[in-house]
């Protein structure tokens, strides 16, 4: 849609809520268009699928409950239809919504350098089949090359708000796959996001670096189970933060008392050196965006500051409830849906844990006997115990203050959270926010979402 037409449909939608609330309910409307291309090569074949995603939900508080109405495409006969039936719906006034009530229209755009839409989809092929063959050779047995862009555009109109937000993301993952000395097969992988389609633009010796670690992953040890020094590097350290505290701090799963955080509130938790945050307004990462899907302007949320848990991650709902517990919650820009058609939960953005003011070399020298944590395949979170598994992690030896290069393979991190919190010992002072991936909830209700943070220094870390 160009301007006019977002503008038109502003203009509609703001008609729409003043249909629905003429009971005094609270109502919005929401639409979410989605564009995607995914181009993916390995040694067999390449894929290349086209999606749109493209629909529009209506809204309405009654005072207990929402009642919502979705459908694909702008039909705008049946919307206003629908509106009139729902306005018809009395209301109860017994939950008071927590809404912010600042007046705001304005549209927002986020584009990179390189814009994908201008680039045929034969030459993005091209240069993923390029990729592809610039990495396998030699002892690469195979190599899988995933490319992927979207263009989302959102509309969001309630009484007080008409905002909009145009916002292109580029991705690429690069997998390489080795047979291993006991004859298994193992992977490597390196992802890249920008907001355009520079992203491709991937320097030779990051390549060369990427075929030479997994040359060492092939070789890897298997590391014998206990407890380690560690230093975790900016995607372990947010994958901890995303896994173990992100989830655990999502307020329908603090209203519903199935996280063990509720407890925890507004107590110490971990050293005055450590802070996790989320935030949807950190520039130009995979899970930023300007507002959220019930009209909130994005900004951080402190989950730890300075070692206190703090607030958690809201959305309209179930910050309601909790203010109703007498919980004093302020709503955060996480409110966030897979689809128009798909209910809006309290969901991460961009988490990571605050840089410090240690240095990463006077940590690595502080280690007698250690491990550096490089990367991991995923990971799994348990709000209601606060324990926390990160699996497929790949770690080198660090042996009197100095990596050595051995590589240890597919360890698993597991541990009790506020212990792993209280044995951190020090936060490294360069803040990194790599993570480009999509996070669900349970198994599904998925989203874009980016993790990260400094290094950190953790004594008597589970490993095995």
């Amino acid at each position: 849609m160009n301007k006019k037409e977002v503008l038109g449909v502003k203009q509609f939608f703001l008609k729409l809520v003043r249909i629905m609330t003429k009971n005094n309910n609270y109502a919005d409307v929401l639409l979410i268009k989605e564009n995607s291309l995914t181009i993916s090569k390995d040694n067999v074949d390449i894929n290349i699928d086209n999606g749109m995603d493209f629909g529009v939900k209506l809204r309405l508080f009654d005072g207990e409950q929402f009642h919502v109405f979705g459908m694909s495409g702008l039909d705008k006969p049946r919307l206003e239809k629908e509106a009139v039936k729902l306005s018809k719906i009395k209301a109860l006034n017994k939950i008071r919504l927590n809404i912010c009530k600042k007046k705001i229209n304005k549209h927002f755009l986020v584009k990179g350098k390189l814009d994908p839409g201008k680039i045929s989809i034969r030459k993005k092929a091209e240069t993923v089949n390029k990729l592809q063959k610039q990495i396998l050779g030699g002892k690469i047995i195979n190599a899988r090359v995933l490319y992927m862009e979207e263009q989302e555009l959102k509309i969001f109109v309630n009484q007080y708000k008409q905002l909009s937000q145009n916002i292109n993301s580029c991705f690429l993952m690069t997998l390489p796959f080795i047979k291993a000395i006991d004859g298994n097969t193992r992977y490597n992988y390196k992802s890249f996001f920008s907001s355009g389609y520079e992203v491709t633009k991937i320097p030779l010796q990051k390549i060369k670096k990427l075929i030479n670690t997994t040359y060492k992953i092939a070789k890897a040890k298997k590391l014998t189970p206990g407890k380690y020094t560690c230093i975790l590097s900016p995607h372990l350290s947010g994958l901890l933060a995303h896994e173990s505290f992100g989830h655990g701090m999502e307020s329908d799963t603090l209203y519903k008392d199935r996280a063990k955080a509720k407890e925890f509130l507004g107590k110490q938790i971990a050293p005055k050196f450590v802070s996790i945050i989320d935030n949807p307004a950190f520039p130009a990462r995979n899970g930023s965006f300007f507002f959220d899907d019930e009209g909130v302007m994005a900004s951080p949320t402190y989950l730890i500051k300075k070692g206190i848990v703090k607030a958690p991650i809201t959305d309209m709902y179930s910050a309601s409830r909790l203010c109703m517990e007498g919980i004093n919650v302020k709503r955060s820009a996480n409110a966030r849906a897979e689809s128009y058609d798909h209910k809006s939960y309290a969901r991460m953005s961009n988490t990571y844990f605050a840089p410090g003011k240690a240095k990463l070399s006077k940590m690595i020298k502080s280690i007698k006997d250690g491990l550096y944590l490089h990367n991991s395949s995923g990971g799994m979170e348990d709000p209601k115990g606060w324990h926390v598994q990160i699996q497929g992690v790949v770690a080198e030896k660090i042996k009197n203050g100095k990596l050595t290069g051995e590589l240890f393979y597919e360890i698993g991190m597991t541990g009790y959270l506020p212990t792993i919190l209280k044995n951190i010992k020090a936060v490294s002072d360069k803040l990194i926010v790599p993570g480009t991936g999509r996070c669900g909830k349970g198994h599904k209700e998925w989203v874009r979402v980016s993790e990260g943070g400094p290094h950190l220094l953790i004594k008597e870390v589970d490993l095995a």
